[in-house]
């Protein structure tokens, strides 16, 4: 098992792209083993991680970003400094401290700014998303949404009444191999997608989310990376 080091990122200009649903093909969720896997929470410490503000920290083996029962007036991203193209990835994450509270796993993320209106521009990820939210109709879905809004593929809704656990934790696993993108919920396969956009995000850090406009807490524990060789499935 090894731990982080940081790794460049690259800026990429805005992209859109309208898809619809594809079905999901049920397989098992696929483990995490062996010396190349990454503990990417591997001490008492965020240095292996881009922290954007105070609202950040690490307290036994558990990443929690507050919002501190003020609502943030722009989103906050917290990244890994390692960046992964084809992977396995997997954590548990918890969501409270308000009834809408919403979060994400981003991935193979770049950095750009984004423009929102009259309320300004900051720096949002470009790159594939695996929404989290407790009273979000995108709970579950995969999207792009600041630089391809018009992708989102969305979960069973049925199915994520069932197996997800609102302000509790979530096992949410990830299998991004070239451009193939697969989702599992505690242990239930729920998105499995493929992008053909020749444009799509291919590599880039890993990060979370805390959502703006909005008091809420996220919490991330047990989080893991095994990157993919050509090879691996």
């Amino acid at each position: 098992m090894r731990f982080l080091s940081a790794l460049p990122l690259t800026l990429l200009p805005l992209l859109s792209c309208v898809v619809s649903a594809e079905p999901v093909v049920e397989s098992p969720e696929p483990e995490l083993k062996g010396d190349k896997v990454i503990q990417l929470i591997s001490d008492q410490s965020l240095k292996g991680w881009k922290v954007p503000s105070s609202r950040w920290s690490i307290k036994d083996g558990e990443i929690t970003g507050d919002t501190m029962g003020e609502a943030l007036k722009t989103p906050e991203w917290l990244y890994t400094k390692e960046s992964f193209s084809d992977f396995i990835f997997t954590a548990e994450v918890k969501l409270s401290g308000g009834p809408k509270a919403n979060s994400g796993i981003y991935f193979r993320v770049t950095p750009f700014t984004f423009t929102r209106g009259k309320s300004g521009s900051y720096e949002a990820p470009s790159g594939y998303e695996y929404d989290a939210g407790l009273a979000s109709r995108h709970n579950g879905s995969l999207g792009d949404w600041y630089a391809r809004p018009s992708l989102r593929i969305f979960a069973d809704k049925k199915v994520m009444n069932k197996i997800f656990q609102a302000e509790d934790w979530n096992r949410m696993t990830i299998r991004a191999k070239d451009n193939r993108i697969e989702y599992w919920l505690n242990g239930t396969k729920i998105i499995d997608y493929t992008d053909n956009d020749p444009k799509r995000s291919k590599k880039g850090p890993i990060g979370i989310q805390m959502h703006d406009n909005l008091v809420m807490k996220v919490e991330l524990r047990k989080a893991f990376v095994l990157p993919l060789t050509d090879d691996q499935e």
